[in-house]
């Protein structure tokens, strides 16, 4: 899903530059995210 994600986002970066770009994603881990109901609700669940 990552990998979809950042290939759309790199699409259309590309479209709206009319010239290619290299597109990095990091993704950070919020520790025990399934257990923290604040969280949770943050994300919309």
């Amino acid at each position: 899903m990552l990998k979809e994600i950042g290939t759309q986002a790199r699409q259309g970066i590309e479209a709206l530059l009319d010239r290619p770009v290299h597109l990095e994603l990091w993704v950070k881990v919020h520790p025990n995210w399934q257990m923290d109901r604040a969280f949770l609700l943050r994300l919309g669940y």
